[in-house]
């Protein structure tokens, strides 16, 4: 290792130590951490001494003890569900754990791990030693604190400390993170923060899991939220509650008409509260019928291997943008699913819909790896949806992703849609065309039986908009739309002419500029001079 790089790893433990030193000096540490755990392990005690006595009682409290945060939920229902199953099985396995020989503690575990099918609670080596570690608290919760591998490897990147090999068996990980929380004591000693124990030591890493940037990434100043809203003509109270509503799920939905901007918003705003302006930290993907678990998730897919024809397993973009949420997590990365609604749901996110709720609850995914951990949602991943209203595939949307989103309602009639062309138009210094505001809101007063076909302003946000190209837009992309909208009410149809709406409430837009006649009479001139010329 070079100096810069030693220089690196003690610049990130001494920020390390400082938080640990503000974390204990606090005074608490015992409560946020270290109490609920020695209940646990009061539990898992008696659970013990149950076991050898002989008595059944300690499947219920084995049972007991693994009710917290320390363990998946998952886990927990697997493995009661082997203890009553295969009662005979699970007594020797924890014989092995809970030993009352003096064994080393890797000897416990690997007696264990050997006792205990891996198919009982799927993953691999992180997810087994989860729940060994939280069995270890039963012997001396003080010596052997539970252990979460994402907790772990965050604290590897903060301080530089050398991670885990790869294919240690659960015994060395387990021996490599007390040897993290050794020198964390030892270190911590030499700047006078006292952590007795390493279930102290464990307290910090838990608690500092995601309050410090990853060691090499230099923090920067945040943007102005006022100056976005600004940049977007739009109220900072609006941006606020959208990123209030994200960090409460962190799932929303933006929904209505077309052409009211949601795509856009979900785009700049993921931008500004991932600090990427390049986009890295964004992940777009856009649904459509056609569009599956294996193309969203995780499958199949050809490919040519030494002029071999095959199949490989790849990572759509919700595993993809999980990696890199899960490489980066002191830094918000976002998913932006246009036309959520236009996919089939429930097929899409298969079993993953349950970790639109319960993120921090590993499952087995449909394809996993022998040897691949079960996955779940990193909390710094956050979803935007939008939901195009005017599509009737609206109606398919079921409760489940309704109650897992919170949804944020982009309508032309109401604030800050409302409103948002005229001021795009001022801005732009294109007041000869802000009659098309009044024509919008005239044909949208005809539609108001039907609120999700109103016309959003998207439409004529366009830079070099003239009045020809007003009625351009009209006639090209507004009609067809309200034409497949309206279909078979021919009369209703006719009351959106443009000419007809300009002449109720925009006549200027019909009124021609002095260079509009004179391009027009020069077109006619040009036009006589071509007929004649074509006279025999």
């Amino acid at each position: 290792m070079n100096s810069g790089e030693n220089e690196s790893n003690q610049d990130g433990w001494d920020e390390y130590l400082r938080r640990a030193c503000e974390l204990t000096s606090s005074g608490n540490l015992d409560k946020w951490e270290n109490d609920y755990k020695r209940e646990i392990a009061r539990d898992l005690e008696k659970a013990r001494e149950e076991l050898f006595a002989g008595t059944d009682k300690w499947v219920s409290l084995v049972d007991r003890g693994l009710k917290s945060n320390l363990i998946y939920f998952t886990i927990r229902l697997n493995f009661r569900e082997w203890m009553t199953s295969s009662q005979d099985d699970a007594r020797e396995a924890l014989r092995a754990i809970w030993t009352k020989d003096s064994l080393p503690v890797a000897q416990r575990i690997r007696d264990f791990c050997e006792r205990f099918p891996r198919k009982v609670i799927g993953g691999g080596t992180g997810t087994r030693l989860n729940l060994a570690s939280v069995l270890l608290m039963g012997v001396d919760v003080e010596r052997f604190p539970p252990f979460r591998i994402t907790v772990f490897k965050k604290a590897c990147m903060r301080t530089g400390y050398d991670p885990p090999e790869r294919g240690a068996d659960e015994a060395t990980l387990y021996g490599h993170f007390l040897g993290f929380l050794d020198q964390l004591i030892q270190e911590s000693g030499a700047k006078g923060v006292e952590l007795h124990r390493q279930l102290d030591a464990q307290g910090v890493v838990w608690q500092l899991q995601n309050h410090l940037p990853k060691l090499g990434v230099q923090p920067v100043e945040p943007k102005s939220l006022n100056a976005l809203a600004d940049e977007l003509l739009l109220t900072p109270e609006f941006l606020e509650e959208i990123s209030s509503l994200l960090d409460d799920k962190r799932q929303v939905i933006f929904q209505g008409p077309p052409g009211t901007g949601k795509t856009y918003l979900a785009q700049e705003l993921a931008k500004f509260l991932a600090d990427s302006e390049s986009g890295e930290r964004i992940t777009p993907v856009q649904f459509h019928p056609s569009y599956s678990y294996e193309d969203f998730v995780r499958g199949f897919r050809p490919t040519l291997r030494k002029g071999q024809a095959g199949f490989k397993l790849q990572d759509g973009p919700l595993l993809r943008a999980a990696g890199k949420a899960r490489d980066e997590p002191g830094s918000k990365h976002f998913l932006i699913i246009d036309e959520i609604n236009r996919g089939n749901l429930s097929k899409l996110f298969g079993e993953l819909y349950f970790l639109l709720e319960y993120r921090d609850e590993p499952i087995h995914m449909q394809y996993q790896e022998d040897d691949e951990e079960d996955f779940s949602l990193p909390e710094n991943l956050y979803i935007i949806g939008t939901m195009n209203t005017a599509d009737r595939s609206i109606a398919l949307v079921d409760l489940a992703l309704r109650r897992r989103f919170h949804f944020v309602e982009f309508h032309p009639d109401s604030e800050p849609v409302k409103g948002l062309l005229g001021r795009w138009l001022e801005r732009q210094g294109l007041q000869e065309t802000i009659g098309i505001v009044k024509v919008i809101e005239k044909a949208n007063d005809l539609l108001q039986d039907d609120k999700h076909a109103a016309i959003g302003p998207s439409y004529f946000m366009k830079e070099d908009l003239d009045r020809k190209m007003v009625e351009r837009i009209w006639k090209h992309s507004v009609i067809p739309y309200i034409e497949e909208r309206l279909f078979g009410d021919e009369d209703f149809i006719k009351e959106f002419d443009f000419k007809k709406l300009c002449s109720d409430v925009a006549p200027e837009l019909l009124t021609k500029t002095v260079e509009e006649q004179t391009d027009d009479e020069a077109q006619t001139v040009t036009s006589g001079v071509k007929d004649a010329t074509d006279q025999p």
